[in-house]
Parts: structure tokens; C-alpha cells; sequence
């Protein structure tokens, strides 16, 4: 009993050991990558096809996942934003309410670099790059009308490891959002095509884990 018990206890071991994470320095050196996003847009810098004009402004939070995978230096992976927005209103006199509700969806593949690290690895300075395809749909897109979206974002960042695995982020730079409102013409009437853009400065807040 007691080499059989001895002998399961030696093969276990190799197991274990390929179970654990590699490191590198303070940090894991590679693995899958679940990562929460927060972030806020600070100040419009230009506006096309109606939007805003160019002004500081403060807009909600906004926030996404992002999954992936890590080669030492190197985070790429696609983040998935999803955004309702409710509208409504009310007459007095038995008038009666009316609401719409939209719905915005964004996938986002991209890609994170370290460029200069600490001599522990705790902390590094990285940059990011984001590209995000997607569309709205809700009640106030009528039937015969589609929205195609396109943002990016890119900047530089800070990241602090608090454990080989687990890292806060901090990150701020340049956010553009495109949207193209396709309508098709009904009753003989002609298709119309609206545009509008926004790029603004951003803020991003990341919390990330490797396994």
C-alpha cells in the first residue's frame, strides 16, 4: 500500500509542476487574459456630420471585457461593449408616455505592447491600439434602416502587477467613434446614406488577470 500510495505521490508531481504558471520576473510570461474595462471621454477634439464642436465634455462610463492571450510583452485578443440607452416622456392631461431604447454592440479586436518595463517587472509603460466594428439596433432604427459603426483608440498606459497573475492599468489617448446610417428608399422614394464622426481624448481604467 505504501508504494502504491509513493508511487502515485511521483507521477502527481511532473503534473504540478507543468500546472504552475511560468514566470517572468513579477509577472506571468504567458497565458489567457480576462480583462474588465472602464473608461470616460475627457474632451472632443473634432466633430463631423452634426456632432458636438470641439469643447471639454465628461461623458458616462463606459465599459466592455476583453479576452485573449499574453506572450511576454505582447497582449492581443478581441473585447466585446455592449450599450442600451433609454429615452422617454410624458404628457400631462392623460397624454400618455412614449420611450425608445437602443441597443449599440461592439467588437473590438486589439493589441497591447510593453515598451519599458521596471527591473522588477512590476510596472511598465505600454501602448494600445483598439479597432471596433459593430452596429445599433432598438426602437428608434426603423426597418428599413442599418447602422454600421467604427471606432478605434490608442494611447500609452501604465500597468502595476499586484501579483504574478493579476495587474491594474491605467490609460489615456486618442478615442474616435464613426457611425454610417444606411436608409432604403420606400414608396419610390430615393436611399439616403448619414454620416457622423466624434475623436476625443480618453481614459481607461484595466483590470486584468493571465491563467
Amino acid at each position: 500500500m505504501r508504494r502504491l500510495v509513493l508511487l502515485v505521490a511521483l507521477a502527481t508531481v511532473p503534473s504540478l509542476a507543468r500546472a504552475e504558471v511560468r514566470l517572468d520576473g513579477a509577472q506571468a510570461d504567458h497565458g489567457v487574459v480576462v480583462e474588465a474595462r472602464v473608461g470616460t471621454e475627457l474632451f472632443n477634439l473634432a466633430a463631423t456630420g452634426g456632432g458636438t464642436t470641439a469643447g471639454s465634455t465628461l461623458s458616462g462610463l463606459q465599459g466592455g471585457i476583453f479576452g485573449g492571450y499574453k506572450i511576454k510583452r505582447v497582449i492581443f485578443g478581441l473585447g466585446f461593449d455592449i450599450a442600451r440607452v433609454a429615452t422617454g416622456s410624458s404628457t400631462s392631461g392623460g397624454g400618455g408616455t412614449t420611450s425608445t431604447a437602443t441597443t449599440s454592440i461592439l467588437f473590438t479586436p486589439g493589441v497591447s505592447v510593453a515598451i519599458l518595463r521596471s527591473a522588477d517587472k512590476r510596472v511598465e509603460l505600454f501602448g494600445q491600439f483598439d479597432m471596433g466594428f459593430g452596429t445599433t439596433v432598438g426602437d428608434a432604427i426603423a426597418n428599413n434602416e442599418s447602422v454600421f459603426r467604427l471606432t478605434y483608440d490608442v494611447g500609452p498606459g501604465l500597468r502595476y502587477w499586484v501579483h504574478p497573475q493579476f495587474a491594474f492599468g491605467a490609460l489615456a489617448g486618442i478615442t474616435g467613434a464613426f457611425a454610417w446610417d444606411f436608409r432604403n428608399g420606400t414608396g419610390g422614394a430615393p436611399s439616403t446614406t448619414t454620416s457622423s464622426g466624434l475623436t476625443s481624448i480618453f481614459t481607461q481604467l484595466q483590470f486584468m488577470g493571465v491563467f
